[in-house]
């Protein structure tokens, strides 16, 4: 008898010592894997970010904050003819140019949205100008088309008038040649009543990438369904559907790092997408204050929260969490833990990402 009370003594000793050992390892395990998505989430959303407006930041009159007109295969995309699929159901049908905007509270849980334009030339970021007059049904006229070729996706745009995404046709090579002619999936002549005839006066074209293997990415990020951000690429080049890009990620908010009118090109302060100068709706407005204000817009910190899948017995994050707490008062986000959900693991991270293209646009 004593043999066995001993053994059951060691044993009980035993199975609490391996029960208190696989909480730790799964303890840890949850909590490595939160980092780790934590590092993968901050990358992919600062991947998308740090190029913005590059392409068209050359010809900030012409081209921020400019309605955009996109045609695919003969089909009207932009301005959608439709509300854009969930998560992004809140945004503006009319997508109007610009480096970035966030909208404010435009996603789930009532996080922010952000819209994106980046090109990728990775020939010129100089805006050529076309020879008035000339653009015509699949064609306009420049000094010449050195570094063109098929497949380019260009942005023709003036103001006063508009801008419209067209397409060089294949297998267009640029020279001496001074007539650029359209054709393919982005080409069209009318798209949603703006002719290219329309454009007469002094006309830009700024070249955006190529359909092949550099594409722009227009893109719209934001979080939906199962805790998951979204990209969806409003050009349609690899996806007409909203992609996944990483999950577990419950709430992201985004402030604005501006420079003072008239300023030194450095930020001088942080301001939240509700100011009334810089919602959504005031910097779209096609105003000159909207396109000042969208170049003083020189870095954007964004703020990301987190959930681990893993549940522990015992509560391990509090009931709320604070996002931008050193920018100072009425710019910090209070994020409330839902009821239920304090035994998992949390984790807030907060980066800046400086736009080069805007800062140094004209």
């Amino acid at each position: 008898m004593v043999t066995l009370a001993i053994g059951l003594v060691l044993t009980l000793a035993i199975s609490m010592m391996v029960a208190r050992q696989e909480g730790i390892r799964r303890g840890v395990t949850s909590g490595n894997d939160l980092t780790s998505n934590t590092a993968y989430a901050a990358y992919m959303v600062e991947r998308e970010l740090r190029s913005a407006g590059a392409g068209f930041s050359q010809a900030t009159a012409e081209n921020y904050g400019c309605p955009l007109n996109v045609s695919r295969n003969n089909a009207q995309l932009l301005p959608s003819t439709t509300a854009f699929p969930a998560p992004f159901a809140a945004i503006p049908q009319t997508y109007v140019l610009a480096p970035l905007i966030v909208h404010a509270g435009a996603g789930a849980n009532g996080s922010d949205v952000i819209a994106v334009a980046t090109g990728h030339s990775g020939l010129s970021e100089s805006a050529l100008p076309v020879v008035p007059n000339s653009p015509a049904a699949g064609q306009l006229r420049l000094a010449n088309t050195l570094g063109l070729r098929g497949g380019d996706v260009v942005l023709l745009s003036q103001q006063g008038v508009g801008c419209m995404v067209q397409q060089v046709s294949s297998p267009f090579a640029g020279g001496a040649v001074t007539t650029l002619t359209f054709g393919g999936t982005y080409a069209a002549n009318v798209i949603n009543g703006l002719s290219i005839s329309a454009f007469t006066a002094r006309p830009f074209l700024s070249v955006l990438g190529n359909v092949t293997g550099n594409p722009p990415r227009f893109m719209l990020l934001g979080i939906g369904d199962n805790a998951t951000l979204f990209a969806y690429d409003l050009l349609n080049i690899n996806s007409a559907t909203p992609q996944g890009l990483v999950e577990g990620v419950v709430d992201m908010r985004v402030r604005y790092g501006v420079d003072a009118a008239g300023g030194a090109q450095q930020v001088a302060s942080w301001v939240a997408p509700t100011d009334v100068n810089f919602t959504a709706a005031a910097l779209t407005a096609g105003t000159n204050v909207a396109q000042d204000n969208l170049q003083r817009i020189l870095a954007v910190r964004v703020g990301l929260i987190l959930r681990s899948d893993l549940a522990d017995k015992n509560d391990v994050t509090p009931a709320s969490l604070t996002m931008f707490g050193t920018l100072g008062a009425g710019l910090t986000h209070t994020y409330t833990v839902p009821t239920g959900t304090t035994n998992q693991r949390y984790r807030v991270v907060e980066f800046t990402v400086p736009l080069r293209n805007v800062r140094h646009s004209r």
